[in-house]
């Protein structure tokens, strides 16, 4: 028997139902007028209602108009989010929430005996454990909803004609779903998260004002379970040598207390498997902010952090390389040096080139990972072979950071030499830290720069392709491996950029690179520029739908990157061309 409750949520979808059942058997191409959300008439918008959530569709492509995002508009009173400032944690929270809800239900609509396509299929943005902008759920203040974005593919009969039965019955089971989990959301545990990231605000203001480039909190759990994200069990928790704790009072009220870097130079030393990578590790993803439960909830690092390594068979374009070189065979132009095979010194001289040309305040380098030629060159080597044509980093150290501003932190077992520059050296002894900085002076490590301030800073632009095209466009954009960019003939082994941790901020470093690459006046301002005007529109949302404005081919989700991430990667790319004015023209 059909109790009046059961009745009243069929007739809230009875809008739906009537729109979605006109399709049965039509061409799938009827489909389009489904999302077509901004219908002059209001009665024929097409948005629709379940309980307390609305609901719309949104297209994704004209050829395939069966595939598609369903969208849900949770208010935020459903949600209980009394503050705007909570939006993000929230958010992220929803996803964490429903993922698991969302993928068993899925698991139902699995039936093999049939074509995939005519099944209904549907996805939810999985969670990554950071809090972040992702396009799977985010706030949208116009609606003062949360949007919850699933990708939706409606069942066809043969492949070519809507099956409006089956498509209603799994937005229905997809809609109770969702009721009933956010009925059942522990208010405590959404708390904790929109608690933790506030406290992490708090923290990187303390940062700031105190002049700090990275913060480690005690209790941290920094190792992680066998190659995975998850915290080791049974890991040995950190705790902050005592001379580099501070303690901050967070705008929360909480009291947390850990290790505080001081901006300027600091080396991580200690034997092998001391735990030195595991600090230097957790502290380049500490430009994220973790969600509870990930042990590096308080684990932060000055947002523009970038790890710097060797990387051999890089291509280089129009770098300038006379910081770190005096010559290269065959009288190349250093100034504006190119190759499409860079060995390991000259892709380690121009990573850090391109870093300061992108802004890059602190910079994370692992000497097991870098190149020893262009690391270290010891008072014997300089000797026998004095004119070396390679200025090591240990002459450029103390110029990048007291000139340039930049901030490094190193990670040294084999060489004493960055002891002598080092403003901090933190020992690392079976996971645990000592800070050893006074100790280091009774050694007598002498500094070895022999070397002229250099040039820095450079203008960059990037040539746009040469084309007659109205419109420029890419038949194929690819990744593969997650490793790899592939846009038609443009290429970029991305295998370095160690903070690109999941596919969703893959797919949004994809999308900017579409769009900065068939931009017909790219040159008309700077790189970084340009990189920051298309990061911040692929992140962006439309007007009154809230959508996420990522321009992407097809279902993706897509989760927040730096400009920075996407100057990494443009760098990196084949095909590409660039222009730049040398200091002394500027």
């Amino acid at each position: 028997m059909v109790t009046n409750s059961e009745r009243k949520k069929d007739d809230r979808l009875n809008k739906f139902k009537s729109v979605i059942m006109s399709c049965q058997g039509k061409n799938k191409s009827c489909l389009h007028w489904l999302y077509n959300t901004h219908a002059d008439n209001e009665d024929e918008e097409k948005v629709f209602a379940y309980q307390e959530l609305s609901f719309w569709f949104r297209g994704t492509g004209f050829r395939n108009p069966e595939k598609m995002f369903l969208c849900i508009g949770i208010s935020r009173e459903y949600i209980v989010c009394d503050k705007e400032d909570f939006a993000i944690p929230t958010s992220n929270y929803i996803l964490y929430h429903l993922f698991p809800v969302m993928s068993e239900l899925g698991k139902e609509y699995i039936n093999d005996k049939k074509d995939a396509r005519e099944k209904a299929k549907f996805a939810i943005q999985a969670p990554d454990g950071c809090m972040g902008k992702k396009s799977g759920c985010f706030y949208n203040s116009e609606l003062d909803s949360f949007v919850l974005q699933m990708s939706f593919n409606v069942p066809l009969i043969n492949g070519t004609s809507v099956n409006s039965k089956s498509a209603f019955r799994a937005v229905k089971d997809i809609l109770e779903h969702v009721d009933a989990a956010l009925a059942n959301i522990n208010k405590e545990e959404l708390e904790s998260w929109q608690k933790t990231f506030i406290n992490q605000r708090s923290i990187r203001k303390f940062m700031k004002n105190n002049h700090l480039c990275a913060f480690v909190a005690d209790g941290s759990i920094l190792p992680r379970h066998n190659g995975t994200d998850e915290p080791m069990t049974d890991a040995k928790p950190f705790e902050s040598p005592d001379n580099l704790r501070v303690s901050i009072t967070t705008d929360d009220g909480d009291f947390i207390t850990g290790m505080g870097i001081k901006e300027g130079i600091t080396v991580i030393t200690g034997g092998g498997y001391s735990g030195k990578s595991t600090l230097l590790d957790a502290i380049e993803l500490g430009i994220y902010d973790h969600t509870p439960g990930d042990g590096r909830e308080y684990v932060l690092s000055e947002r523009s952090a970038l790890k710097t390594n060797a990387e051999d068979g890089r291509p280089v374009e129009n770098v300038n390389l006379k910081p770190f070189f005096h010559r290269l065979s065959g009288n190349i132009d250093l100034s504006h040096f190119s190759t499409r095979h860079a060995s390991g010194s000259v892709s380690q001289a121009a990573n850090i080139v391109e870093a300061i040309g992108c802004g890059v305040k602190l910079i994370l380098i692992d000497e097991d990972k870098s190149a020893t030629n262009f690391m270290i060159r010891d008072k014997v080597m300089r000797k026998i072979v004095p004119d070396e044509p390679i200025i090591p980093f240990t002459d450029r150290i103390e110029e990048l950071n007291k000139k340039v501003g930049m901030s490094i932190i190193l990670v040294i077992g084999g060489s004493a030499e960055y002891l002598a520059y080092a403003d901090t050296v933190i020992l690392m002894e079976d996971y645990e830290a000592r800070d050893i900085t006074e100790q280091i002076s009774y050694f007598g490590i002498d500094k070895k720069s022999e070397t002229a301030a250099a040039m820095w800073g450079d203008s960059r632009r990037l040539i746009p392709k040469a084309t007659t095209q109205e419109f420029l466009y890419f038949r194929s954009a690819i990744t593969e491996n997650e490793k790899k960019i592939i846009l038609d003939d443009y290429s970029a082994d991305i295998t370095s950029l160690t903070a690109l941790t999941t596919p969703e901020r893959l797919n949004t470093l994809m999308s900017i690179m579409e769009k900065t690459l068939t931009d017909k006046e790219a040159d008309s301002d700077e790189l970084i520029s340009k990189l920051v005007y298309y990061t911040n529109r692929t992140l962006g949302f439309e007007d009154a739908r809230g959508e996420f404005r990522t321009g992407g081919a097809g279902q993706s989700f897509y989760s927040e990157i730096r400009p920075i991430d996407a100057w990494c990667c443009i760098n990196r790319m084949r095909g590409v061309s660039f222009t730049r004015l040398s200091e002394d023209q500027n």
